[in-house]
């Protein structure tokens, strides 16, 4: 297994887990925070997705994010900045409604995986940014992937947190 197809596999597997963590998921399990100085699962999926979205089309390709060129900040009604709130910040945050957040998801997925297919194994050593730091295409997506899968976990912890084993 090349290292293209062990990123191909860790997306797919974190994205299965996410999609069962969000099934039957209410807004208001969405956007239920354990205290006012945690994430949301609605803010976790929106910052995991932009997140992508921004390592994949800014940061690999050095075009603009789907966030910006399909509209999607107008459609969820969010902020650019992706991370690093204060708690003000983050108690202000405006929670879109799920299904909105998860075809921004599921849209950003899929151009990451059009990418992913489309690019020879040999261009993951291509450093996209030497300028801004010394990591490879395929270093920034083990970061990426990791961190998908990090958030994933989250979700599904608050999920369990609200609703137990949900036999």
């Amino acid at each position: 297994m090349d290292a293209k197809e062990l990123l191909l596999r860790s997306l797919e597997q974190s994205h299965g887990c996410l999609t069962k963590a969000l099934n039957r998921l209410t807004q208001e399990e969405a956007t239920w925070s354990p205290s006012p100085e945690c994430n949301s699962i609605s803010f976790i999926l929106w910052h995991m997705t932009r997140v992508e979205d921004f390592f994949v089309n800014r940061v690999i390709q050095h075009e603009k994010e789907l966030y910006e060129t399909k509209k999607w900040q107008e459609k969820l009604g969010t902020p650019a900045k992706a991370y690093q709130y204060t708690v003000e910040e983050l108690q202000a945050w405006p929670a879109p409604k799920l299904e909105i957040l998860r075809e921004y998801a599921n849209s950003v997925r899929e151009n990451t995986l059009a990418f992913l297919n489309s690019i020879p194994p040999a261009r993951l050593s291509e450093v996209p940014r030497p300028d801004r730091s010394p990591d490879s295409i395929g270093v920034t997506l083990e970061h990426m992937s990791t961190e998908i899968a990090l958030h994933v976990g989250q979700i599904a912890y608050l999920r369990g947190m609200q609703r137990g084993l949900d036999k």
